[in-house]
Formats: C-alpha cells, structure tokens, sequence
C-alpha cells in the first residue's frame, strides 16, 4: 500500500476532488477519496501571491495512482504524451513521452491531458493569457446553458469535446469558450442573449493564446452571428478562426500528435466543422472563404462512439474518395459523408464559374455518386434507433443544396421570375444542351431537401444552416410553381407551405429564419394569389387539413416584405 502522510488541517484539495466538488481530507500522496475510487490522485501547488512564471513542478505536483489502478494499468506507459503541436499544451515546455496504446475511462482521459496543464493555472482562474482549463463549476444559469448546448447544437455540429468529458470536468474549458457556448446556447432558453453578446467577444481579446479552443469559440460565433442576421461580426469571427487555424496547423495530420486521441479527434472535426461552415457561407454570403480539404486528413468517425469517449479507426480524405474502387467494407461515419457533401458542394461553385462543360459534367457525376453511395440506413437521416441523425441530415441537406446550385442554372426555371433572397440565391443563368434534364435534377434536389423537414418532430436541434438552404429549396419551387399550368400538382404548394411553416418555427429561435420566411412569403404570395374555385372544386371534401393552399395564404399573408 503507498504511504499516507498525516492528516492535514490546510483547506486544499487534490484535483478528482475539486473537479466533482467534494470533500477532500488532504491526504499525500493519495487521498482517501481516490484510494478508494482508483482515480489518479495530483495536487497542484498554489501559486496565490507569487509573481512571475509557474515554477517547476514539485512532488506535490504529482500524480498519485492507487495499487489497484497500477495494476489494471500495468500495460501501459505512466508518463503523459506531451502536448505538442498547439493543442492544449502548446508552448508549455513538457517533456515528450509515449503516447497510451489503450482508452482508459474518460476521467483518466482527462487526468492524463490536463494534469499537465494544471501546473500552469492560476488557482484564482481570473487570468486568460493561455486557453487553459479552471476548475469552475459555473452558476446554475451558466451550467443550464451547457446542459443546452449540448442538447440542442451539439448534434448537428459535434466539434467540442465530449459532454461526458466536461460533465467530468466543469473546468475543461476556457472562458472565452465558455462564454461562446454561453452566447449561442442561449436562444434557446427564455433568457435574452444579448446579456452574453457582449461576453462572447472576449475570444477576441488580445491575451488569448492563439490554440484549437480559440477556433472553437470563433466557430460557434461564427455560426450564432449569420443565425442572427450579423453578417459583419460573422464574418470577422470566421476570418479569425481560419487565420488560427492555419497559423496552428490545424489542417495538418501531423497537428497535435502526442494528444490524447479523443482530443484530437476533437481537433480534427473543429478543421471539419470550419471547413464546412466556411463552405456554406461562401454560398450563401458571396465571400471567398472555401477552405482547402488536405487529402492525407482523418475524417471524423461516428458521433455515437465519440460521445461515448471512445476512439475507433477511420479512414482518411482520399480514401473516402476511393472508396468506390475499394473491396474494404469500412463504414463512413455521418460526419465524413458531411465532409465529402462539402467537397462537392464547393466542386459545384468552381464548375459555375468555369465555362468548361466538363467541369460541369464532373460535378454532376459527383452528386450523383455520392448519393448512390450512401448506405441504405443513412439515406433518410435516421440512426439506427429511428431517431433524427442531425449530421446526416445535414449531409443531406449539403448534397441537395449542390444539385440545385449545379442543375437551376442550367434549366429553363432560372428564366422564371427574380427570387432573390439575402441567402443570395441568384446563380444566374448558364446554357445547357439539356435544359430539361436539369429542370427534372433542380426539381428533385428541391423536394429532396424540404422531404429532409419531415423527419423531424421537433425542429429545436436543426441546424440554423437550414435556413438558408430552404431559401434555395423554396426558390426552385416557386419559378416552377409560376411555370405550371393550373391545375398546379399539389406537391408544390404543399413542400412551399412546409418550408414557409419551417422557418417560421425556427425564426423564434433564429432571426435569419425569420428574414428568409418573410422574403418567401412576400414572393408566395406574388406568384400564388388565391386559389381558384375550380381548382379547389378538383379536390376531394376530407374537411379541414393543415395542408389546404387557403392555410398557406393565412400563413404567407402575416409576413410583411422586407424593405429593399
């Protein structure tokens, strides 16, 4: 048994015991907390009233291991992986060890990462001149918007750790990326959120150590900004997160190698989810900010694993790529397939502004590709439990978004009417030698994705992302609702009235929905008018229903059209 120094009346406590919040009694080199839970015991030296850079650390810096933990950890190396490449640890000057071959339990993750980056802490966490975690457990108010974040964000867009992890750890994130979750999590709780505006700017303050968290938090403002209809604060957080990104290599394989593998599977679907964030606005913005897709990059693997801290293989850029030559069975995950919808989905921008058919024809054989290459229990954008798989829904979402902006300009629905909206959908005209052929695919990636809209019961964890790719749905819609002939197939107006319903359901959380919902309204109600006697005459008496073209006149008509 290790030897156990004499209780001791001083008021601090090992790191395990702070972290959940308990009692410790002080004990070295192993309390009796973590002797008898087998947690790795470290006690971190307090530098209150000190000046200057943290002193090396001392043996009470240390981690302790109980005899039963020793054991069961026998087979593995106990120094930790030095951080190295800007992950958490960049500029620290830790001695590099071996990384561990095995995952632990994701306390042990956690003890292993940050054990050494505690040492760097000032115990009164009010200073942030590097991204590192304090221990804090948050105000209630501040640990419901966590508990929100991650029900209602952190599904369509799983780039920060684990929740399991922070659930572990309150203090795993640093404060300008708490005040990020804080700030965006907060549209969908009754609390205003502009009470965390203001906070969530601090990522933007000098003093903050440019590493994978600061990228996170850029993301998430980012994404809470064009949610909010803030382009230009958008765009200045977007800026700033590629700019770290690159600046810390995160693009690179080799980034953060001696990381914990759950963390770096953490920091390669923040490149992920910056790629494709980046992509989207690029469309939607008109801005030049689609980034490159390095071929030798892993892809993210399946989120279900991730949750659950665990770190299976998955293959890389190029072999999702090749997959279709391959005789391998691997399975993608959701999220590579959202990866690879974003490759297209930028292929498709280039082919509209070449000339070239070609280019064109390459794109065209792409979407068409990925499509016959998702597997059947992915296409829906259902898991395996019948429950909405947000990435893939977004995946979906992507893919479609890509054969409307590839098939509309070439089909003869781009000559009918002027269907701008602030998501700047006016992809012009181009020729084609099969204009028809493109007026069927633009139609189909149309219905396709309003189709994705009714898989949801609730529309609370869709991502704001949405709303303007219903923009580019709705469009196609209109020109070929405008096109027809009365009687019009019902199927228009209704996927209208389902878009226009969507959106009108996510604008109480996201003002961008509500801008786009008026803009379609305004133009519904240009191109539809009132229905006929005679076309309403056709349809057969089933009494009232939520889907009647006079239902979607009385929702069209609330909206006012937005000034020029």
């Amino acid at each position: 048994m290790l030897p156990r120094a004499k209780t001791n009346p001083s008021s601090r406590a090992c790191l395990p015991c702070r972290e959940k919040h308990l009692k410790c009694d002080g004990q070295t080199p192993l309390c009796n907390r973590c002797g008898a839970a087998g947690l790795p015991c470290t006690y971190v030296q307090s530098r209150r009233g000190r000046r200057g850079p943290a002193a090396k650390p001392s043996a009470s810096s240390q981690t302790y291991w109980s005899p039963a933990q020793v054991s069961s950890q026998s087979s593995t190396v106990m120094g930790f992986p030095a951080l190295t490449g800007l992950g958490l640890g960049h500029g620290l000057g830790l001695d590099d060890q071996q990384e561990l071959p095995t995952l632990p339990s994701s306390s042990t993750i956690q003890s292993r990462q940050l054990q050494r980056t505690a040492q760097q802490q000032n115990d009164s966490c009010s200073q942030e001149t590097l991204s590192m975690p304090c221990t804090d457990g948050g105000t209630p108010d501040d640990n419901y918007l966590i508990t929100l974040y991650y029900r209602y964000i952190h599904p369509a867009h799983p780039f920060l750790l684990p929740q399991k992890l922070f659930q572990e750890n309150r203090g795993l994130f640093p404060n300008h990326l708490k005040q990020a979750i804080y700030f965006i999590a907060s549209h969908h709780s009754s609390t205003s959120s502009e009470q965390y505006y203001v906070a969530s700017n601090a990522v933007f303050e000098p003093g903050v150590v440019d590493d994978v968290f600061k990228v996170q938090s850029l993301i998430l403002v980012t994404l809470a900004s064009y949610a909010r209809f803030e382009r230009a604060q958008g765009n200045k957080a977007l800026n700033a997160a590629i700019g770290v990104a690159y600046q810390i290599g995160l693009n690179s394989e080799n980034f953060a190698r001696d990381d914990e593998p759950l963390f770096r599977e953490s920091w390669r679907r923040t490149w992920w989810e910056l790629y494709s964030i980046a992509g989207l606005i690029s469309l939607i913005g008109g801005t030049n900010s689609r980034l490159s897709q390095p071929v030798d990059m892993t892809l993210p693997y399946d989120c279900d694993a991730y949750e659950a801290c665990q770190t299976p293989d998955m293959g890389n850029v190029w072999e999702m790529q090749e997959r279709f030559r391959a005789e391998s069975n691997r399975k993608w995950s959701s999220f590579a397939f959202r990866v690879e919808a974003m490759r297209i989905l930028c292929m498709v921008l280039d082919a509209n502004i070449d000339t070239s058919s070609s280019t064109k024809l390459a794109a065209e054989a792409a979407v068409s590709s990925w499509l016959l290459s998702v597997p059947e229990e992915k296409r829906d954008g259902l898991n395996a439990n019948d429950d909405v798989d947000e990435v893939m829904s977004c995946a979906l979402m992507i893919i479609h978004l890509a054969g409307i902006c590839l098939h509309l300009p070439q089909s003869p629905l781009a000559r009918v009417g002027d269907f701008k909206t602030v998501c700047g959908n006016n992809l012009g005209q181009a020729t084609s030698e099969t204009p028809k052929l493109h007026h069927v695919a633009a139609l189909r990636s149309a219905k396709a994705l309003a189709r994705l809209l009714t898989i949801h019961s609730s529309l609370s964890t869709l991502s704001p992302c949405f709303s303007c790719a219903m923009a580019y749905s709705a469009v196609v819609l209109l020109a070929e609702y405008s096109a027809q002939s009365r009687p019009r197939p019902l199927y228009l107006s209704e996927n209208l009235q389902l878009e226009l319903s969507a959106l009108q359901s996510l604008g109480r959380t996201w003002p961008i929905a509500g801008v786009v919902r008026s803009q379609i309204a305004a133009f519904a109600r240009e191109v539809m008018g009132r229905p006929s006697n005679s076309t309403l005459s056709q349809l057969p008496d089933l009494g009232p229903s939520p889907l009647d073209e006079q239902w979607l006149q009385d929702l069209i008509n609330d909206s006012a059209v937005l000034p020029d």
